[in-house]
This record gives structure tokens, C-alpha cells and sequence, in this order.
């Protein structure tokens, strides 16, 4: 009789050691199953246009100058935006270096696929170099998606891409209703930012739209062992103004011929993300807008890649700094 009570005993034991296993389990699942909360934009600093309150910008503008550089021109122009009478939602430029052929396959291969709402075109300088030119030109004829000035490409002329950037769509892309300014090492969520724009956003465009991973207070690096070391000579202050990080830049279209009218004018800077969306942001008087969780942090992208999209939540583009492997195996993790 007493074996037969322990021996109940111990299998209710053991039923109660399975149901809290089970729960434990269930709760673990349920926490890791709900999707994160998603922050959208908060404290927007731009307006939002309607079908009636659209506007034109005209271009103020010497079209054969690049800030200090006279006679500047276009080497490779393509015009992927001729023929939309009613605008575009989206046209994308992408800054890359001249040798970065793989970058522009993949970006091509994967979220860089024009469509009829969106384009994409790549920002190149002059390679220096007759091989690399050629491929260049022959890369061109194949995609038609480049855009080359006749300015060096070089670390220190990135400020001439990103302003050549703003003056081809100026001139060249005038109807697109939204710019996103990025580099060839970052994904793009091309379905996810075509859906904010035209559904959180607004298909008709907005009004002093910067928005961006926002950076405040930064320190100007003096150490000559800082890849980002700035002179004195080159800019005198402590601290930068309030400035985007510049592989990845959403702007409207009423901001592009007002940042290319000041940028043009205005002493040359090396560093593109603080000339243009700090100097030249401030003295438009647009203000940055943050975009917080939007960004997919290097965190996220564990949690996308391994254990799919409902971990990781949403996201507009990010990080930066991908390889090739990289930005495929991402775009595969996003759902169509």
C-alpha cells in the first residue's frame, strides 16, 4: 500500500516536471514569436504632400560646375526616369567606387531592380586608369545605370559624388518624388521602403524630408591616426553639426535643388555626410529626422538570417559595411 501511494506520487511528480517543461517552453516560443515593437518615425520634421498641393522646384544652378570644378561634365548620363510623365516614387543613388563591379552586380541581382516606380543608378568619378575605364564603359552599355562625372574618384572626392548625386536628379530625375542617397555596401528592404513611402509616407511626395540614422555632438577627429582626421585648416570648429550618416539618406524632392544651390556654393568639405546634410542641411533650415529602429542594426541581421523576418521586425535599409555574401544572404532572409 505504501509503495503503491510513493509510486503515485512520484508519477505525479513526474507529470507536473512534464507540464512545466511544456509551459516554460510555450512561454520561451510565444516571447520569440511575437514580433518586436516597431518604432516608426516620432516627431517628424517634415510635411506630407497631397494630390493637390504638389509643386515644382526650379534649379538654381551653373550645370557645368561641381563646386570648385569649372567645367564640370558628365561622362556617362543615362536618363532612366525620360518618359514618366506623372513622376516616380523612388530613384536611388548609389555612391561606388570605380573597381567595385561586384557590389553593382549584386545591388542589381537583388534590391537594386528598377521598376516602374522606382530607379537606380549608380555615382562614379573617373577611374584614372584606361583598363578600368573601358569596363567601366562597356558596364554602362550593358545597364545604362550609371552615372560618371569627370572628377577623380578618390576617398577625399566624395563630397563631388554625393553634390553630383543631387545635380543629376536636379536636372535629369526633377519628378521623382522621393531620393534615397546610399552606398554600394548597404541593402536597401526595397519592397518594405516603396510600401512606407507610398502608404506611411505619402505617393505624392513630402516637404523638408532628411531623414536618416542621425548623428549630434560629433566630435571633429584631430589624430592623425583617424582615417576621418580633419585640420583645422579644414574646419575650424570642436564639433560638427547635427549630420546624417551618410551611407544611407532619405530626402524629398523639394530639398535636392535647395541642398545643390547652397552646397555649391559653399567652401569644399571632404567628409559628403557633413557638408551636405549638416552645413548645408542648416543653412536651408531643414531639420534631420531621426528614423530609429527603421535601421537594421548588425543585432537584427543575426536575428533576421537565423531565424527569419518576424524576429527581427521591420526595417527600411542597413547596416552599412555589407560584403556581396552578406547583402545576398539578407535578401533571401526578406519575404517577398
Amino acid at each position: 500500500m505504501v509503495e503503491s501511494q510513493n509510486s503515485d506520487k512520484f508519477e505525479m511528480l513526474n507529470i507536473l516536471k512534464v507540464v512545466l517543461i511544456i509551459l516554460s517552453l510555450l512561454l520561451v516560443y510565444n516571447y520569440h514569436k511575437s514580433p518586436p515593437i516597431v518604432v516608426r518615425i516620432q516627431h517628424p520634421k517634415f510635411t506630407l504632400l497631397g494630390p493637390y498641393n504638389t509643386t515644382e522646384y526650379e534649379v538654381d544652378d551653373v550645370y557645368d560646375q561641381l563646386i570648385d570644378i569649372k567645367n564640370f561634365t558628365f561622362k556617362v548620363n543615362p536618363q532612366p526616369c525620360t518618359g514618366y510623365t506623372y513622376g516616380l516614387l523612388l530613384v536611388v543613388i548609389v555612391a561606388s567606387k570605380p573597381n567595385n563591379f561586384d557590389k553593382r552586380t549584386i545591388i542589381r541581382e537583388t534590391w537594386g531592380r528598377s521598376t516602374d516606380s522606382t530607379k537606380v543608378v549608380f555615382l562614379l568619378g573617373d577611374p584614372g586608369n584606361l583598363t578600368l575605364a573601358r569596363k567601366i564603359d562597356n558596364e554602362s552599355l550593358t545597364y545604362g545605370d550609371i552615372v560618371q562625372g569627370n572628377f577623380i574618384d578618390a576617398y577625399r572626392n566624395m563630397t563631388y559624388k554625393h553634390v553630383m548625386g543631387l545635380k543629376w536628379v536636379a536636372y535629369h530625375c526633377p519628378t521623382a518624388k522621393y531620393i534615397l542617397k546610399t552606398d554600394d555596401d548597404v541593402l536597401v528592404n526595397s519592397h518594405e521602403l516603396r510600401k512606407f513611402l507610398g502608404r506611411e509616407l505619402s505617393p505624392w511626395g513630402a516637404q523638408d524630408l532628411i531623414t536618416c540614422s542621425v548623428l549630434r555632438h560629433a566630435i571633429v577627429q584631430r589624430s592623425s591616426s583617424s582615417k576621418w582626421m580633419v585640420s583645422e585648416a579644414e574646419y575650424t570648429g570642436k564639433y560638427y553639426p547635427t549630420y546624417c550618416a551618410g551611407w544611407a539618406v532619405l530626402y524629398s524632392q523639394d530639398v535636392i535643388p535647395r541642398l545643390l544651390t547652397v552646397a555649391q556654393n559653399i567652401p569644399y568639405f571632404w567628409i559628403d555626410d557633413v557638408h551636405i546634410t549638416g552645413v548645408a542641411a542648416e543653412k536651408i533650415m531643414v531639420d534631420r529626422t531621426p528614423l530609429l529602429s527603421l535601421i537594421l542594426s548588425s543585432r537584427r541581421v543575426k536575428l533576421l538570417t537565423s531565424m527569419g523576418p518576424e524576429y527581427a521586425g521591420q526595417f527600411l535599409f542597413g547596416p552599412p559595411d555589407l560584403s556581396t555574401d552578406k547583402i545576398t544572404e539578407i535578401w533571401k532572409a526578406i519575404p517577398e
